[in-house]
């Protein structure tokens, strides 16, 4: 799939709800490139690599501007070509048996990170749900990051939900509707 294709297959703000603006953008190349140190742990870089989709043919990415919570969330859809899908699923589900803590710097500077499993839900043709908890400066509480990373053929979809002092959740009716209308383009 070609990213004017991704772009007519993401959610549109109507089907959103929760949301006030869902913005469907594809990255610039700037924003393709690294710009921060890799992370401590080399099995969590590959996790924070295959979420950005950097191996991907074509990429989109949307921003969920919640009504009831200030901090975001997001998706990456991603096609791939070939097996190539199947193969970033494959890599991401052994680096997050491997990883469990790292240490990096973000745009607002250094911090330590957890990986904790979760459940990923029954869409697509494999799927699963990840936590990472960062520690907020000074005792302050945690920031959970909500993650699920959904093949369907040869395009993954990445959530993300953000939350402070409280489990984030990506809302599962979007994963839903955003996997399906995926799997249909590409099994009509």
């Amino acid at each position: 799939m070609t990213a004017k294709q991704l772009k007519a297959l993401a959610l549109k703000d109507s089907e959103v709800p929760q949301a006030y603006d869902v913005p469907v953008q594809e990255p610039s190349p700037e924003e393709r490139r690294k710009t921060l140190p890799p992370v401590s742990d080399a099995s969590c870089q590959r996790v924070l690599t295959i979420l950005a989709a950097e191996d991907a043919s074509a990429v989109v990415f949307q921003i969920y501007n919640w009504r009831e919570n200030i901090f975001g969330g997001d998706s990456t859809l991603a096609s791939y070509e070939g097996t190539k899908a199947q193969k970033a699923f494959g890599q991401l589900q052994a680096s997050l048996a491997d990883c469990r803590s790292f240490s990096g710097v973000s745009v607002a500077g250094k911090y330590k990170a957890r990986i904790t499993m979760d459940k990923g839900p029954d869409v697509g043709d494999e799927a699963l749900g990840f936590h990472v908890v960062i520690p907020l400066p000074d005792g302050e509480g945690v920031r959970d990051e909500h993650h699920v990373f959904v093949r369907t053929d040869n395009v993954t979809a990445s959530f993300t939900d953000t939350n402070v002092g409280m489990p984030a959740r990506f809302p599962l009716g979007l994963v839903n509707k955003q996997v399906e209308r995926l799997n249909s383009a590409q099994r009509p």
